[in-house]
């Protein structure tokens, strides 16, 4: 199967529209529906059903999805892999959502590179499900989560821990008053998700839910809400009064966990490196800064 295909009909199946899909991949239309006709003419089935300005995925195309990130992952893999400079002789893949790499994450790397310096590491950006898949799958080694999986072929250890507070943009405020300003939900892993759903006497609708906190802070900044969002990211706006805490809510420390299969601890190559995760209990930090190579 021809990995443009593959590309292709991912890129579909995320915008539902073939023109979007198109001007995304620097193709003309036609390009795209005849590359969708080739995976439908391979597979003997259609993938997606198409209806005026409505592009559906078919029982076939649902079930493409998961074989399709996989080839294309795999195939990435093999690529840089087999590209790793030859003074690198230790390979990592490390998985994180979007959340842990704004606040938690970015500021790891830099360390990894100092303590391991025949390292090369790759990274990944995705939610937790489907860095389950990965792992299980091969094309990460490790990723950190605030929800680590129930799977025995698993392990997870906590690496650190996120402060969490509720701020808005309103002085004065107190969680009976955030229904009236807007609640801004920004998931924080299912556990402190069942939390917030309790905050309010009344069940209250968010104005905002979203999985990425720097999208939520920009929206209360530039408009108006509250929401739980890491102290280190909110510091500097509490300190210029551009934000502002709520008086009477929780102040929650979330652990952050990594997760790698069972045994990877005793390997030569990840063994160290988790070992060093484990040790290290990593604080979140925004702005970056040269660090000591002797670290």
């Amino acid at each position: 199967m021809n990995t443009d295909l593959l590309r292709t009909f991912l890129e579909v199946a995320k915008t539902r529209h073939f023109g979007h899909a198109a001007e995304n991949l620097f193709l003309t239309q036609s390009a795209v529906s005849s590359r969708i006709k080739q995976i439908e003419t391979v597979l003997g089935m259609p993938v997606f059903t198409r209806q005026r300005n409505n592009i559906l995925l078919t029982t076939a195309g649902e079930r493409l999805i998961p074989h399709a990130e996989s080839l294309l992952a795999s195939w990435q893999l093999a690529i840089q892999e087999v590209g790793v400079p030859s003074k690198k002789n230790t390979q990592m893949s490390l998985g994180g959502t979007s959340n842990l790499w704004d606040t938690f994450l970015q500021s790891l790397l830099p360390r990894l590179s100092i303590k391991f310096p025949n390292l090369y590491m790759r990274t990944e950006i995705n939610t937790s499900q489907h860095l389950v898949r990965s792992l299980l799958g091969g094309r990460v080694d490790l990723f950190a989560t605030l929800d680590p999986p129930a799977n025995n072929d698993f392990k997870a250890e906590i690496i650190g821990d996120l402060e969490l507070i509720m701020v808005c943009n309103v002085d004065k405020q107190q969680v009976d008053d955030i229904p009236s300003l807007g609640h801004v939900f920004v998931d924080w892993g299912t556990a402190f998700n069942i939390q917030q759903a309790k905050l309010f006497t009344e069940p209250a609708a968010p104005i905002l839910h979203t999985a990425q906190s720097r999208i939520a802070l920009e929206f209360i900044l530039s408009h108006r809400g509250a929401a739980y969002l890491p102290r280190a990211l909110v510091q500097t706006y509490l300190d210029d009064e551009l934000l502002f805490q709520v008086a009477d809510s929780l102040e929650i420390k979330q652990e952050v966990y990594v997760v790698y299969l069972s045994g990877a601890e005793t390997s030569l190559s990840l063994g160290p490196i988790i070992n060093f995760l484990k040790a290290r209990d990593i604080k979140p930090e925004t702005t970056l800064a040269p660090i000591d190579s002797e670290f």
